[in-house]
């Protein structure tokens, strides 16, 4: 294709429009992203565009919807806390790895707070919002898994399974939510409090004799 004469590299213009596009996408995403972060619970389309610099027209192009907008952030904000999430080796002496894992939770769960606000808001008006929540509690639960795969993998497929639930119920998300939000921790106590908790399941679950207390 030729205008007056001087060739246009077609794939050139493509390229660079798909990188525009995918500018502008990136930037509604984190200015959504950036308002949550502030406290705002359910982003409105005109606050997005006021932010952003983007006009509302163009922001419904893009997002037909705001349970698309929201589902966009939240799949991000997710990568995001998983990309951050250290890989807990196996071989790490078991007292480490409940320090590890404590440490490093209570560090994101703390970040992810006003997300899940946020999550806890839109889930009904934004289903995959909904779906991206267990999706996010099943990431979480399988990581503890190969946490804690030697101690585990030593149990009976009952034993095993009632531990890693009582695992999921003291290093998940609800427990430091419950923590913050329903005890009213400082981030500080909710942290040392949830350490001698975790600490304490798991010694019970992997440390203690478990066996079956002979009949008399």
């Amino acid at each position: 294709m030729k205008i007056i004469g001087f060739p246009v590299p077609l794939a050139g213009l493509r390229d660079s429009r798909i990188a525009r596009d995918e500018g502008v996408r990136r930037r509604l995403i984190q200015t959504t992203l950036d308002l949550i972060q502030a406290g705002d619970v359910e982003p409105t389309a005109a606050a997005v565009a006021t932010i952003s610099g983007i006009p509302k027209a163009t922001l419904a192009s893009y997002f037909p919807s705001l349970a698309d907008l929201y589902a966009a952030a939240f799949d991000l904000a997710v990568r995001r806390v998983l990309d951050l999430v250290r890989a807990v080796d196996s071989a790490t002496p078991l007292a480490n790895r409940v320090e590890l894992l404590v440490s490093d939770r209570a560090r994101l769960f703390e970040e992810w707070l006003p997300l899940w606000h946020f999550a806890e808001r839109v889930r009904g008006i934004a289903p995959p919002v909904g779906v991206g929540v267990v999706q996010f509690r099943k990431v979480l639960r399988e990581r503890l898994a190969i946490c804690f795969a030697p101690e585990l993998g030593a149990l009976d497929p009952d034993s095993r399974n009632l531990v890693l639930d009582s695992l999921d119920a003291a290093f998940g998300l609800d427990s430091w939510m419950n923590l913050r939000g329903q005890l009213r921790l400082s981030a500080v106590r909710a942290s040392r409090t949830w350490r001698f908790t975790a600490g304490a399941i798991v010694q019970r679950a992997f440390v203690v004799d478990r066996r079956p207390a002979a009949l008399s």
